[in-house]
């Protein structure tokens, strides 16, 4: 758990924007890094996890803290020019594990890939046509059999 003093924790409160109300975002005001999530401390740490372990309860070793008030909003242009990465309100987050985060969003590689139905040659991807695999980097990767097996047979015909 992030260990705040009762003076930092007026400190964090004083850089939230509730004006809009209980439901609505609660903007940070204060620092924010390049990537444009607020910061909060000596050690930069996120002001959405923060307030989500101030308010909620520790964050679990191994999770991010999504912001799920950007996962609902259509309108957000995603990237650095996404205001949800200012949003403190703890009713907004939750816990998730990193593969979760990246599926939720729309502005995703995993959520766009994870999305598609057929390969590019508009083979479906079902159990029984589809090879699942890991890359050296670790990332999932589905491969169409159909395809493969048609590759595979041009190049031996070659």
């Amino acid at each position: 758990m992030y260990a705040i003093s009762p003076l930092r924790i007026r400190a964090f409160i004083a850089q939230v924007d509730t004006s809009n109300g209980p439901d609505a975002c609660w903007m940070w005001r204060g620092h924010a890094n390049s990537d444009g999530y607020g910061i909060f401390g000596k050690g930069s740490e996120g002001a959405h996890r923060v307030a989500y372990e101030l308010m909620v309860r520790p964050v679990p070793d191994g999770l991010n803290v999504d912001h799920q008030c950007h996962n609902t909003d259509i309108t957000c242009p995603g990237g650095t020019g996404c205001w949800h990465r200012r949003c403190v309100n703890p009713t907004h987050l939750e816990a998730v594990t990193q593969r979760q985060n990246l599926l939720r969003s729309r502005h995703t590689m995993p959520h766009y890939n994870a999305a598609k139905t057929h390969c590019r040659q508009g083979h479906e991807y079902t159990p029984q046509n589809t090879y699942s695999r890991r890359t050296p980097k670790g990332y999932a990767r589905r491969e169409c059999k159909t395809c493969r097996r048609e590759r595979l047979s041009s190049k031996a015909a070659e």
